[in-house]
């Protein structure tokens, strides 16, 4: 029996969200892939878990390993570094290549309504969805591609449903979608502001929320 492939989150997305969780005549608005937490401001990240810690320092042994006997881990990490350098993150509104974060979770300490919602869970892999109706976080609890290995190739067929698990899930009743904002970035040397890209700004009844990096319009 084959084995079920591994989930790719940019490929594979769009046909889960159609087969299994939209509801009928919902439309997606725009939607991002998460391998690792989101940026957290003026909200305390959440606190690891004893398995997560586990799983984290198997994780980095691993890693270890494969760097001693392999070359391939580290043409990995020289990718990473080459990204943090040139801040390659398209999106902006001109076209032009622009740093930030995908995602930006806003708040006003661990008891505004964003700050609750930031428990570890969220350490997941999954995709943040926004639609005319709710936005929400959606784990992928099925073996994924790694980020560096996802977008290549053709979408996967599935012949049974992906195990998922929507960990947040905020109704239209509950937010107010503000539009489109410039948000801006501080250098890490100079400490100096520039542009982080266009982002959807989403806020709750208390003025916490998330933006999202736009990606579609």
């Amino acid at each position: 029996m084959p084995r079920t492939p591994k989930f790719d989150l940019r490929l594979d997305s769009p046909g889960l969200l159609d087969r299994q969780w939209l509801e009928p005549d919902e439309r997606v608005i725009d939607w991002i892939p998460q391998w690792r937490l989101p940026v957290f401001d003026g909200v305390p990240k959440p606190p690891w878990t004893g398995e997560q810690v586990l799983r984290r320092t198997a994780r980095v042994a691993l890693l270890t390993l494969l760097w001693i006997v392999g070359s391939v881990v580290l043409l990995i990490v020289l990718a990473v570094i080459g990204e943090g350098l040139s801040g390659a993150s398209s999106g902006g509104p001109d076209g032009k290549k622009t740093k930030g974060p995908d995602v930006v979770l806003r708040g006003r300490g661990r008891e505004s309504m964003m700050g609750r919602m930031a428990t570890p869970a969220l350490r997941c892999r999954g995709l943040w969805v926004f639609t005319n109706r709710r936005i929400a976080f959606i784990e992928v609890r099925a073996r994924t591609c790694g980020k560096f290995l996802s977008g290549s190739g053709e979408p996967n067929e599935y012949t049974e449903p992906v195990p998922i698990r929507t960990l947040i899930e905020v109704r239209d009743a509950q937010y107010e979608y503000e539009g489109e904002v410039d948000r801006l970035r501080r250098t890490r040397i100079l400490r100096r502001y520039k542009p982080a890209g266009v982002y959807r700004r989403i806020s709750f009844t208390d003025g916490s929320g998330i933006d999202l990096r736009r990606y579609r319009k």
